[in-house]
């Protein structure tokens, strides 16, 4: 009898046993992919701190965001069916960055943002104000700049030269030529140190645009300090852990509604997504249907989108049967009229 159970316990253990690796597998081994999922949906009201008080708004603007997780083998097969679900390879998306690097880029971009919204909504509220340079920092260093600099790097000298933003470096590069060996100094991880580079292409004028080719595609971005004439229009920002650029439309939307009169929200819980620039220009971004999956989890009333997304937008929002209203727009001054025509 002994003899006959042995095969039948081995015949219930190796479809058990199988079973577990295949379940390791999936779940435990690491992929070189990455997943976006909808991310967190959050009220930016209390992240912008300004003097005075804005008493009369109700209703609430909301940044949206992505999530990004290391995929495993489950997540990268179910990405295949669930359109919540968008798989990479996360070298398309980091690139040769380490993960330290990679923050320090979506930190200091998201300083830029911020720092663009403000001066936007002080644009658009015909509030006056003064600019002086804070500091220039790299965010993004392809492989074709060199390993010289990495993100994160706030860029201090250049050949013992000074300067603080685009336009005092692009005067210092126009004096070098294709080739040349070019000296850093540069604040990193708290510490000054020296590192070098190579022009690859000659600065024709002191134009800031110019930089990112002439340095092999490095990208930089120039944090300012705003002062507005009157002390109660000081704003700050802060954002927590939340990274990039994405937020500067509803950003700078909030910070209008609190520097003016009324209430800009029209007492509705409005989301909505883009970058900006600080003539309140608004950029396309990605992962715009999982920001849209988000908003309408959270009661979303309107969605604010960019032009260049907004018709992938709104066709999210029908394929989940959603009642949200997504509305276009390519500038702050157009996204406030389009919410008092709403009104």
């Amino acid at each position: 009898m002994n003899a006959q159970q042995r095969p039948r316990g081995g015949a219930i253990l190796r479809p058990a046993l199988a079973a577990a690796i295949v379940m390791i597998c999936l779940l435990y081994l690491p992929t070189p992919y990455a997943v976006y999922t909808p991310g967190l949906v959050t009220p930016v009201g209390p992240m912008v701190q300004t003097a005075s008080e804005d008493t009369q708004a109700e209703g609430v603007f909301m940044l949206t965001t992505i999530r990004m997780t290391s995929a495993n083998y489950w997540m990268s097969l179910q990405s295949m069916w669930d359109s919540d679900m968008l798989l990479y390879n996360k070298r398309d998306i980091i690139g040769d960055k380490s993960q330290t690097e990679y923050a320090a880029r979506l930190s200091y971009v998201m300083q830029q943002s911020q720092s663009n919204a403000i001066e936007a909504a002080y644009r658009a509220a015909e509030i006056p104000y003064t600019i002086e340079p804070d500091r220039l920092v790299v965010t993004d260093v392809p492989q074709s700049a060199g390993g010289g600099l990495r993100p994160g790097d706030q860029l201090l000298a250049l050949d013992a030269m000074q300067f603080k933003d685009a336009s005092a470096l692009a005067v210092l590069l126009m004096q070098r030529s294709t080739g040349d060996t070019l000296q850093w100094t540069v604040l990193r991880e708290g510490r000054e140190e020296e590192v070098s580079t190579t022009l690859l292409q000659t600065l024709e004028a002191s134009d800031p645009q110019g930089l990112p080719q002439a340095l092999g595609g490095l990208q930089l971005a120039e944090l300012r300090m705003l002062t507005p004439e009157d002390p109660a229009m000081v704003v700050s920002i802060d954002a927590g852990e939340i990274g990039g650029p994405s937020a500067g439309l509803i950003f700078a939307l909030q910070i209008y509604d609190d520097l003016t009169p009324g209430d800009t929200s029209g007492g509705r819980r409005i989301a909505g997504t883009g970058t900006i620039d600080p003539q309140g220009r608004v950029g396309p971004i990605g992962g715009i249907s999982l920001k849209i999956t988000a908003a309408e989890a959270m009661g979303t009333e309107l969605f604010l989108a960019p032009s260049q997304n907004a018709e992938e937008a709104a066709a999210k929002a029908r394929r989940i049967g959603s009642k949200m209203k997504v509305i276009a727009v390519s500038t702050l001054d157009e996204a406030i009229k389009a919410l008092q025509q709403e009104a």
